[in-house]
């Protein structure tokens, strides 16, 4: 069985080299513990055992291990313009055998890893096996569940933008269909990606949470209340989601 307790300490003595004063490193950390707790939630949700649910929070403490190392060498939390975090993560977990120090056996590293590989991707690898594939979409949404807890908490602000919704994306938004960022073509195409991961929520634990906490709604106002231009269409994306997803709770 995994020491969480003890896998808790190994990754604060791994943290505590990077730099506090960094506002970057502060959340990652407190990100990191959220995530771990949403991870337990879930899983007990799914009437897991006592040792699965372990699993799934190991992967919620490890999920963002590569983010330490990324902010302090480029300074950003954007991929795009750094490095794949979750494969970074790999890399540092997998170098000395530092994954080892976490859990010994190797069935279960490979499920660590897999789920850490696949939490920030557009969607989750082909061919997996059912209980890798479950611990996938477990760490999916313990991340996203605090992503939107800090989009709302942190009054997150969409500035006004003279774009509109491009007919592709609104048509997909309204088929309850998310596409990759690279299909966005506007500024608000772009503003509804936070929205948009709404739909790649797996559990009903998860659905529910952001249904009860209003998620949809408050995303929604925000976007909306410097671009009031776009209100019909955004109210009308908010009314298609909680009529394709609300029935799942």
């Amino acid at each position: 069985m995994i020491d969480i307790e003890n896998s808790k300490k190994l990754f604060q003595r791994y943290v505590n080299k990077y730099d506090y004063n960094d506002e970057k490193i502060f959340l990652k950390v407190y990100h990191t513990y959220r995530v771990l707790d949403n991870s337990i939630e879930i899983a007990k949700s799914l009437n897991l055992s006592e040792s699965d649910v372990w699993v799934a929070a190991l992967i919620g403490l490890l999920h963002d291990i590569g983010r330490f190392e990324q902010i302090t060498k480029y300074n950003t939390f954007n991929d795009l313009k750094s490095v794949d975090h979750a494969n970074l993560g790999i890399e540092i977990l997998k170098g000395n055998n530092f994954i080892d120090s976490f859990v010994s056996d190797k069935y279960i590293q490979n499920i660590v890893l897999t789920a850490i590989n696949n939490h920030n991707k557009y969607k989750i690898e082909d061919n997996l096996d059912k209980k890798t594939l479950m611990f996938c979409k477990i760490i999916r949404d313990a991340d996203k569940l605090d992503i939107f807890k800090i989009f709302v908490n942190g009054d997150l602000d969409m500035p006004r933008t003279n774009s509109n919704i491009s007919n592709r994306i609104l048509y997909c938004y309204l088929k309850g269909i998310v596409l990759p960022d690279s299909f966005n073509e506007t500024k608000m195409d772009f503003y509804l990606r936070s929205f948009g991961m709404l739909y790649d929520l797996n559990f009903k634990y998860s659905i529910n949470k952001v249904i009860k906490d209003k998620i949809p709604d408050k995303l929604i106002d925000s976007i909306m209340e410097n671009n009031m231009h776009e209100k019909d269409n955004l109210l009308e994306i908010k009314k298609v989601y909680y009529k394709k997803r609300g029935n799942l709770c």
